[in-house]
Formats: C-alpha cells, structure tokens, sequence
C-alpha cells in the first residue's frame, strides 16, 4: 500500500496526538501531503517536525475548529502549501464529563461547538475547495460509539457525535453528484495513551469499557486509521454516506445481559 496517496493533500484536524496523529501519520507514509491542524503549539508544532525529519510531508497549522476564521485560514494555508485539498479527516474532539442536570451552558456550547459545529465549518470549507478544483474529494468524519449507545456523563459529546453522523447524510447527498465522499469512523474505546498528551482515559473506566466490548479488549489508533485511510481511498469511491463503528463489537449489544433465562411453555387447554 506503500504510495497509495502519492501527490495528494490532506488536512487532518486534532491531529497533535491520538487517534488523529495515527491517521495523520498513515496518510503521510503513504506519500501524502499532510496538514496537521491542532490547538496545541508546541505540541502540534513538535509532532510535525519530528514527522518531517523522518521524511514526511507534514506542515502544522493551529487552529480552533469553532472559529470561522480560522477554518478560512487553515484552508487557504493548505492550499498555498499543497495547491489543493483532496482529503478532510475531522478529528478534533474535547472532554466534557458531567451529568446533565450538573452541566453549565459554557461545558454544553464548548464541546458542541468543536464537535458539530467545527465539523459543519470545516465540511463546507473543504467541500468549497473541491468544488473549485473540479475533481473528486474525500471528506471522513471521526464520530463515535457514544452516538449510537448511550452512556453516563456524555450527554454533548453523544449529542454532537449523533449529530455528524446526520450532517455527514446530508452532506453525502449534497456532494453525490460532484463525486465527493462523505463518511464516518466511528472508533469505540482506543487506547491513545502512548501518543496522547493527556494519556488518555482511566483504568478504571477501561475495565468497565471492555467488559462490554465482545473483542475484549480496546481498539488501537492505527485500526481506527485503516478505516480512514480505506474512506478516503480509490477503492471507497462509490461509498458514501455511510458510518463504520471499529468497537470490537461495542455497539452490537450488550454483554452484561446475560441468562438464565426462564424456560416454559404453556399447554393448551383441555
């Protein structure tokens, strides 16, 4: 697969650690030229030159998804770069944790407007430019289990995560009849620890998690990015509008329920 993405641009946004290092990382071994568009300066910073002494095609760009203007300046700093943008993996996600009737307006609205409406202003960017170029374009969303199964303490990110899937919908059926692609990875529990600056989440919360992964265990970054990496390739082009869960089985049920079930049958009267 050694050159699969020779000659073409790609801007992955959160992808300073994680599971967007892993998919920024992917696409850059294969030829890619890639934008590595984050928050963090000196992290992001960091990440990007040490990709480019081991010979990768790599630029950081900091930027913060909700912002417009920024999202203006991401592209147009892409574009100078690369001369175009044939891929777009939205990946930039934040952690708010709180029950529902706990939670302010400012811990609703941040996670939202990262998660959703950071997707919404970086799809229409991208679709923009791909309309101008005048050829066929790859935009995957990273969405989530959490869109699909409820769980406690997760009320905007399932929210917002429900809601790129829809947006991804709408946006495939747009973008259809130009010959650009829209869909959704959606990664169950990964293990980022060893290329997340925050070192991912808790033991105790990956226990309780893999207890209901029918796999046993938790994904890896790189199985979330040869989900992407296929999305975005020649072989996906007539796929569109679709969402992949990488759970290990996670959304499938529920490994908790469990029998002995009552057994009976009734007997038909006399």
């Amino acid at each position: 697969m050694t050159g699969e993405f020779e000659g073409k641009s790609v801007i992955v946004t959160g992808s300073a650690s994680g599971i967007g290092r892993a998919i920024l990382r992917a696409f850059a071994a294969q030829g890619a030229k890639c934008a590595l568009a984050d928050t963090d300066d000196d992290w992001g910073q960091k990440q990007a030159d040490q990709m480019r002494q081991e010979g990768l095609d790599v630029i950081y760009v900091k930027v913060d998804v909700s912002k417009s203007d920024q999202v203006s300046h991401l592209f147009d700093t892409a574009v100078q770069a690369f001369g175009a943008v044939d891929v777009l993996v939205n990946c930039a996600g934040v952690g708010v944790h709180s029950e529902i009737v706990n939670m302010s307006d400012e811990q609703w609205d941040f996670q939202v407007d990262v998660q959703l409406r950071g997707v919404f202003l970086t799809c229409r960017a991208a679709a923009r430019q791909m309309l101008k170029q005048k050829r066929p374009g790859r935009i995957v969303n990273i969405g989530s289990t959490a869109s699909a199964v409820a769980r406690i303490n997760s009320g905007p990110h399932s929210a917002s995560k429900a809601g790129v899937i829809m947006l991804t919908k709408v946006l495939a059926v747009e973008l259809g009849p130009h010959n650009i692609t829209v869909n959704v990875v959606a990664p169950g529990l990964t293990d980022v620890g060893p290329t997340s600056k925050s070192g991912g989440s808790s033991p105790e919360y990956q226990r309780a998690f893999v207890r209901e992964v029918p796999m046993g265990r938790l994904a890896r970054p790189e199985e979330m990015a040869d989900a992407v990496l296929f999305f975005a390739s020649d072989r996906a082009s007539f796929i569109t509008g679709q969402v992949v869960y990488v759970d290990g089985g996670y959304s499938s049920g529920k490994m908790g329920v469990r029998g002995p079930h009552q057994e009976y049958f009734l007997k038909p009267e006399a």
